[in-house]
């Protein structure tokens, strides 16, 4: 039986998604409390890699399992055995085809910047602080215009990045302002390694005054990391939804994280 979950999680005190010797990781943690509820090892595919400190509301990863129980006892089970900042939003028994990575048509991720004189406290690890100017978040929208479509996206990839192409079809950037905080959306096929958090350093540095509107278009022509804007932190970053075919018939209760 190949089953669904949909996920959400606090990156703050995890070194990332993806299992390693390390054993404070998400995947670890879920496929730990997968043993404890069915006694079975079990490997977990994931639609994104998250990095150490990035938050998610949506993510979606699928395992294998012989053993029977309901969806409800799936969810109900494995909640109680996980960590506070770690939830399952719900569980799907799906068909062999389905495949949380492959089948995944677009992600959407969420970064907030807290853009104040005065650090955030509450929020701190939920968002990142923009304190050195004032962010023009219409001049960024325009930036953010000139990345809409298919390109290259080398001056947004870190070194390393395992990903065999850079090019990535990116759908849509939205940016809002509510108050302090300016939230960024984003949608794309898929990203490159570190691509978003990149990608806002250089967008704050145009909001900023530091770089016209035009230099985006002139970094994406260079394909140099080192000519583009510094790396974000992984704070204000979170995965909110993953996109799939209809014939799924999955849950869209989309939740994006959001601050006043």
């Amino acid at each position: 039986m190949r089953i669904l979950l949909s996920i959400e999680y606090d990156g703050k005190s995890y070194h990332g998604w993806q299992e390693q010797k390390n054993p404070n990781t998400i995947q670890g943690k879920i496929q730990e409390s997968i043993y404890k509820f069915s006694q079975e090892k079990v490997k977990l595919f994931v639609a994104g890699r998250t990095d150490a400190g990035v938050h998610a509301t949506g993510q979606i990863a699928h395992f294998e399992t012989n053993i029977d129980r309901t969806e409800e006892k799936w969810l109900f089970g494995l909640n109680s055995l996980l960590p506070n900042d770690i939830k399952i939003n719900y569980i799907k028994f799906m068909s062999e085809e389905f495949n949380a990575r492959f089948s995944a048509l677009s992600r959407s991720y969420r970064y907030i910047i807290y853009n104040s004189r005065v650090k955030p406290c509450i929020n701190r690890n939920k968002v990142s602080w923009y304190f050195s100017n004032v962010l023009d978040e219409k001049k960024m929208q325009d930036a953010a215009n000139k990345l809409i479509g298919v390109k290259d996206f080398s001056c947004f990839r870190s070194a390393h990045c395992q990903s065999s192409s850079p090019i990535r079809k990116v759908n849509s950037i939205v940016i809002t302002r509510e108050n302090n905080y300016i939230y960024i959306d984003l949608n794309a096929n898929s990203f490159l390694y570190n691509m978003v958090r990149n990608l806002i350093g250089s967008l704050a540095l145009v909001g900023s005054g530091q770089r016209n509107i035009e230099w985006i278009e002139e970094i994406l022509v260079l394909k140099d990391r080192k000519k583009a804007g510094k790396q974000f932190p992984a704070s204000g970053l979170y995965l909110v939804n993953v996109e799939y075919d209809h014939k799924y018939n999955l849950n869209k209760n989309i939740y994006y994280p959001k601050y006043h």
